[in-house]
């Protein structure tokens, strides 16, 4: 008992000083995974890539997809949010997982402009290769409508024959489903998170 009421004080301190190592610990260096939410069922779709063969969203289920809504004119987010999918893509190939298990789509709501060829000289401006992504036309009103099927606003100034859009990546698993939007912050919109992202789904 001597010795307890010797080192008594010690201990609690060892012992207070153990508890918050513990705390410091599992507040900022452990942290739980965290799993993605469901945000509701991605909106089917069939539309044609730029060589004419058809494409539907759900017959596309069984690989996890990264939706993005464009127009090629765009003067400011869509070609450096292109280049960073481009950026995945590249990622997604080394891995052996481009096509097999994970498939782009970009869709354009400006399809009187967006011929293919202009497509793909747009797809060449910003890195893009066309395996395991997919770029599809449909008419205005039907990709703009699809675009808000994803919560997409879009909005044409037609006096300036333009567009106003939200910039949104999503994140759909195999069954359909959409689990994440990428938007906004430069680490949300970002190599890294998309492809840690990804990997929840895989």
């Amino acid at each position: 008992m001597s010795t307890l009421r010797k080192h008594g004080f010690k201990i609690a301190v060892l012992a207070l000083c153990a508890v918050m190592a513990v705390y410091l610990l599992l507040t900022y260096v452990w942290k739980p995974e965290e799993k993605l939410g469901m945000l509701g069922a991605a909106a089917d779709f069939q539309l044609e890539d730029i060589d004419g063969n058809a494409f539907s969203m759900a017959e596309s289920n069984g690989k996890v997809r990264l939706l993005y809504f464009y127009f090629a004119n765009c003067p400011d987010v869509c070609p450096p949010t292109t280049y960073l999918l481009s950026e995945v893509q590249e990622k997604l190939r080394e891995q052996g997982k481009l096509g097999t298990e994970v498939e782009l789509v970009s869709i354009t709501f400006d399809p009187v402009r967006d011929t293919p060829d202009v497509i793909r000289t747009f797809a060449e401006r910003t890195s893009v290769e066309f395996d395991g992504w997919h770029f599809l036309r449909g008419g205005e009103e039907e990709t703009v409508k699809i675009a808000k099927d994803y919560m997409v606003g879009v909005t044409k100034i037609e006096e300036q024959n333009t567009f106003i859009h939200t910039n949104v990546v999503t994140l759909i698993d195999k069954d359909g489903n959409i689990r994440k939007r990428f938007s906004g912050t430069a680490e949300d919109m970002s190599v890294e998170e998309m492809m840690k992202q990804l990997d929840k789904l895989l």
